[in-house]
């Protein structure tokens, strides 16, 4: 008996959460941190996955989220400086969008390549906002009155910001906006030819996609303390797409799959480096796997580990095909 998509992401999240209360520090950062991933793996893909829109200004967006969130936060706005750092983050989504009006594909990409550039270099001179190459620190966040002072707080809070992204989400596509959003992809002169306003439901993606990714910005900066331009740079760009690409363009449970996976892996790394002695070739390792990853999904599965997942479980063991033809 199949369960309800709603039902089953309340389960998952409840039992994230109760997991995530009984871990210790390093586990809770952990938890947290792939929740926070997911969130802004969502994001991206909802962009460039369902709308077809390329961007490489994902990390900006993140650390637009951070900033507005941390000076929220140290103003004492409470958990409304995690909603102020997605609006935040929005409205700095349709000005990276604004392009998309003239530009597309490689032309687009490029133009947010320029605008992660610029946004980079406003982190850094900004200073009253920023506190420029310093970075802000942020305060501990507090929910109604009750400052988050643990990292299973932050594990619990984060989990039921990917729930509510991922429910939140999976109805917008079914909704006539997410289906604009698919048509769009596929081409915009049919989506003209249906009546559809090209130029709106672009803007809308990056409305949408930037008001989670500052989501995820802002809980980002709540966890670490900080918020500081290098979090934020192009290489935080680059890690989310690699995210969508591996886990599965256009999937939600990609998302989710590829945050997990390219999330984990450097910690993996590290530990079998600890191991070995290795400990100073961590960091080159880790990038020869993503880009190697990366090719090898585009060339042998573009449709990430999603599609992998999906075939599995698509195959039926030869017993219940056998105990099926014997009942017919």
């Amino acid at each position: 008996m199949n369960m309800n998509p709603k039902l089953l992401v309340a389960v998952v999240a409840l039992l994230a959460i109760g997991g995530s209360l009984t871990l210790g520090r390093y586990g809770a950062s952990l938890a947290y941190t792939v929740a926070i991933a997911g969130i802004g793996a969502l994001s991206l893909n909802l962009l460039i996955g369902y709308c077809g829109q390329i961007s490489f200004a994902h990390g900006a967006l993140l650390g637009v989220g951070a900033y507005a969130a941390g000076n929220l936060g140290n103003a004492g706005a409470d958990v409304f400086s995690v909603l102020g750092g997605g609006i935040a983050a929005a409205v700095v989504g349709v000005l990276i969008g604004l392009p998309a009006m003239r530009l597309r594909g490689l032309y687009f990409a490029i133009a947010t390549l320029a605008a992660q550039a610029i946004l980079e270099y406003l982190f850094k001179t900004v200073e009253p906002l920023t506190n420029g190459v310093s970075g802000l620190l942020v305060k501990p966040l507090t929910v109604f009155g009750t400052t988050i002072a643990s990292d299973q707080g932050y594990a619990v809070l984060a989990i039921i910001c990917l729930a509510i992204t991922w429910l939140v989400l999976s109805w917008l596509m079914r909704t006539n906006v997410g289906r604009a959003f698919l048509v769009v992809r596929e081409s915009e002169i049919v989506a003209r030819g249906m009546g559809i306003d090209v130029g709106r439901t672009k803007m809308t993606a990056f409305a949408i996609s930037g008001f989670f990714a500052g989501i995820a910005g802002a809980l980002l900066a709540f966890t670490a303390r900080l918020a500081h331009p290098e979090m934020f740079a192009l290489s935080l760009s680059v890690d989310y797409t690699a995210m969508i690409i591996v886990g599965g363009l256009g999937s939600q449970i990609g998302s989710i799959i590829g945050a997990v996976f390219v999330t984990l892996l450097p910690e993996a790394i590290q530990r079998v480096g600890e191991s070995l002695h290795m400990a100073d070739l961590t960091f080159a390792i880790r990038e020869l796997m993503f880009g190697g990853l990366i090719i090898v999904f585009l060339v042998f599965e573009p449709r990430g580990m999603s599609a992998l997942f999906r075939r599995r479980t698509a195959v039926r063991p030869r017993g219940a095909v056998a105990a099926s033809a014997k009942t017919a």
